[in-house]
């Protein structure tokens, strides 16, 4: 399965707005692993969340808005 992972702009309901950082292949847990890591990396300044893959194949740094988050319990 493929995963998105993006930068959290606005979060509502379930949903948020946010900007492509990386994707991820593999299963969710693997996903989640990634963008928890990531926000430690980034010492905790930013939050990461695990949308389905974007349909896009070369980096797309535009803001994506209303994208469901699929990691809210991980």
């Amino acid at each position: 399965m493929r995963y998105s992972l993006l930068n959290v702009y606005k979060e509502y309901d379930g949903l948020v707005d946010g900007v492509w950082i990386q994707d991820s292949i593999g299963n969710l847990e693997k996903a989640i692993k990634i963008a928890r890591d990531t926000e430690k990396a980034n010492s905790n300044r930013i939050v990461v969340a695990v949308v389905a893959g974007l349909n896009s194949y070369a980096p797309d740094y535009s803001i994506k808005i209303g994208l469901e988050r699929i990691d809210i319990n991980g």
